[in-house]
């Protein structure tokens, strides 16, 4: 197994924007204070760490060096009670990994991706710990006691795919109050430019109008992550 230690990044308060809808006339209600992003953390996997220790893992990957790359992106999303009493009712984080001017067969895909299920906050990870294949290796779940299912509060999906995310929603046991972080192993074609696009988005459950869907206003820095510019 492969541990890898995360950098201390900071984390920077981005405003939520109301979705447009037909019978919301602009301008649209912002939203400030309540969620913050980090700096994104990226790191090009060296063959030896990628294969966690295991001889034949490291003899494909190295064979393999010249076709493909591996790296580890991880970013925190940090959600904070509501001012005036409003909670969120859920919300996402989502990631676009793209190579311009490669076709599609050559895109880059989310090779592993963590968490998967989650169904209990945790605190902000200092490092991630890779198995072999380039599995990353989670805690254990949380069961709700007395209860036969899991109370899960976050589930990630998009594994193998160019389009990763995360959904978060409140639990009856936690409200989606906390910081989260979010880590994939990207896999892209040997040398070829790598981009990852970030979007949050949330649901807010006003006293007065229902549920109101908010989307990030990301600055540019926070928006769009070369992952060949190491962190």
């Amino acid at each position: 197994m492969t541990r890898l230690e995360l950098p201390p990044t900071p984390l920077h308060a981005i405003d939520l924007v109301e979705v447009p809808r037909l019978q919301s006339p602009a301008p649209q209600h912002r939203i400030a204070g309540r969620v913050s992003l980090s700096t994104a953390i990226t790191h090009p996997l060296t063959a030896e760490e990628a294969a966690a220790g295991e001889a034949e893992w490291l003899s494909f990957l190295t064979s393999e060096a010249s076709y493909s790359d591996y790296f580890l992106l991880s970013l925190t999303c940090a959600f904070r009670p509501p001012a005036n009493g409003d909670p969120f009712a859920d919300a996402a984080v989502g990631v676009l990994l793209e190579s311009p001017d490669e076709p599609a067969d050559r895109q880059p895909i989310a090779w592993s991706i963590s968490p998967k299920k989650r169904s209990h906050p945790v605190e902000r990870a200092t490092t991630i710990a890779l198995s072999a294949k380039l599995a990353i290796v989670e805690t254990s779940l949380e069961l709700t006691p007395g209860q036969g299912r899991e109370d899960l509060c976050v589930i990630g999906m998009g594994e193998r795919d160019s389009d990763p995310e995360w959904r978060i929603r409140p639990t009856s046991r936690h409200p989606l109050i906390g910081d989260e972080t979010f880590t994939l192993i990207v896999k892209a074609t040997a040398g070829a430019p790598v981009r990852a696009r970030v979007t949050v988005a949330a649901t807010v459950k006003h006293r007065r109008f229902g549920l109101i869907p908010y989307r990030a206003d990301l600055p540019a820095a926070l928006r769009t992550i070369d992952l060949r510019r190491q962190s």
